[in-house]
C-alpha cells in the first residue's frame, strides 16, 4: 500500500483524523450535559480534563495538517518540523496538566484509589513520552529536510 499521495494510507489517516476532531469537539461540548443526565457532578478535575481535550484537539488538527503534506506528495518539509515541534509543545503541555491533576487528586482530594492514580500517573507518562518522542521526531525530520534540499541543489 502506497503511503503518500491521494490514494495512500496518509490520505486515508487524514480522513479519520478529521472526523476523530469533529467528534472530539461534540464530546467536549455534550459532556456536561452527559455527565449530568448519569448524575455525575463536576468537580475540580475537569478544570484539567477539558484542557487536555483542548490539548488533544489542537494535536489532532495539527497531524491533519501533517498528513495533508503526505497527501500532496511532499513530506519533507520545514512546516512538517513545526508541526511536529508544536504537537510535542502541546503533549508537554498536556503532561503537565496530567502532573496537575495527579497531585490535585493525591495532596487535595486525598484519593486512596490506586486505579485513579495509577490511571493519571499513567497519562502523565503517556504524554511525556508522545512529548519526547515528536521531539525527536522532529529532529529526524529537520535532518532529512535539509538532506533533500542539498540533494536538490546537486546536480
Amino acid at each position: 500500500m502506497k503511503i503518500i499521495g491521494e490514494d495512500g494510507l496518509g490520505n486515508i489517516l487524514k480522513k479519520f483524523l478529521q472526523v476523530c476532531f469533529v467528534l472530539g469537539i461534540v464530546i467536549l461540548i455534550l459532556l456536561p450535559f452527559l455527565l449530568k443526565d448519569f448524575g455525575v457532578s463536576l468537580n475540580a478535575s475537569f478544570l484539567i480534563i477539558y484542557p487536555n481535550g483542548i490539548v488533544l484537539l489542537v494535536i489532532v488538527k495539527k497531524f491533519i495538517e501533517l498528513f495533508r503534506s503526505l497527501k500532496d506528495n511532499n513530506p519533507f518539509c520545514d512546516k512538517n518540523v513545526k508541526i511536529l515541534k508544536f504537537t510535542g509543545n502541546s503533549a508537554l503541555v498536556g503532561a503537565i496538566l496530567w502532573l496537575l491533576d495527579l497531585i490535585y487528586a493525591i495532596v487535595l482530594v486525598k484519593i486512596s484509589d490506586i486505579v485513579i492514580i495509577m490511571f493519571l500517573a499513567f497519562l502523565f507518562v503517556l504524554f511525556l513520552g508522545v512529548s519526547i518522542a515528536l521531539y525527536i521526531l522532529s529532529e529526524l525530520l529537520k535532518e532529512a529536510t535539509e538532506y533533500k534540499k542539498e540533494n536538490e541543489l546537486t546536480i
